[in-house]
């Protein structure tokens, strides 16, 4: 009886170390995976800004990391917090997020999990001690049976995780890689392109000066920018890589673009493009 009895109490103090330690697996899962939910900050400060972030998840409780867990990446679009605006807007802006989409159905149980999970971590950490009866044989043996079923959910938890935080590194990589490559500098270069102030008072003076068949002359186009802002036309060869802003307009992939033949020459029309 004796033997049997130690042989129950050894086994149970074993498991207990088991699950703190998977659990400890889990919180560091998590960490990992909310360091990486949100990276932003300019060229210069996004690295010292996601060392901050990092640093600060470290003495972060597993409650404070399961809450942030799903308001930061299981939140729906309406929920999720506004980004925010870069402190000198002259400044590039690097700001990546992750966000896992999940209908109903999958999220609430999920959710469900965490706060087991977390119930389940204070209970072994803090509140064990009454399953433990270390004279009683069949209290322990309900104690080992307890433990080995709140290993599986962890396990299950530490596995779904695993895969998520697998998928993020993955994606970084591969945005990463994208990013660098010449088609990315091409891509980034298009976004600048779209989104200056020529582009945009180009689209605002065709909409407001089309012809009743949804045509511009861009020369009057042109004009029309240069009285509003005179200098967002200027150094277009610098700015943008091409000088003629015919090219640049097709550059943008925003219009389309046709000449009209005139009693002496052509001149240049466009128009938004209508699938866009």
């Amino acid at each position: 009886m004796d033997d049997g009895l130690q042989s129950l109490k050894e086994e149970v103090q074993r498991k207990i170390g088991r699950n703190l330690l998977l659990n400890q697996q889990v919180e560091y899962l998590l960490k990992a995976i909310l360091g990486l939910a949100r990276i932003e900050g300019t060229p210069a400060d996004a690295s010292t800004r996601l060392e901050a972030r990092n640093a600060a998840l470290t003495t972060t409780s597993m409650g404070g990391l399961q809450r942030r867990f799903r308001n930061e990446l299981l939140a729906s679009p309406e929920e999720h917090p506004q980004d925010r605006e870069p402190d000198d807007p002259s400044q590039p802006w690097i700001c990546t997020t992750f966000r896992f989409d999940l209908e109903p159905a999958d999220r609430e149980p999920l959710e469900a999990d965490l706060d087991a999970l977390t119930a389940d971590r204070n209970e072994l950490a803090h509140h064990f001690l009454p399953r433990w009866q270390p004279g009683s044989a069949s209290s322990l043996t309900e104690a080992s049976a307890h433990l080995d079923r709140q290993q599986e959910r962890i396990l299950a938890m530490h596995n779904r995780l695993k895969s998520m935080h697998g998928s993020m590194t993955e994606t970084l990589k591969l945005a990463a890689n994208f990013w660098s490559s010449d088609e990315g500098m091409a891509a980034i270069e298009l976004i600048h392109l779209q989104s200056s102030p020529m582009i945009e008072l180009l689209s605002e003076v065709t909409a407001a000066t089309k012809r009743p068949d949804g045509w511009t002359d861009l020369a009057h186009a042109a004009n029309a920018v240069n009285r509003l802002e005179p200098h967002s036309l200027a150094d277009r060869k610098a700015r943008y890589g091409e000088e003629s802003l015919k090219a640049l307009v097709l550059k943008s992939g925003l219009f389309e673009v046709a000449e009209e033949v005139l009693p002496r020459g052509t001149r240049t029309l466009i128009r938004p493009r209508s699938d866009i």
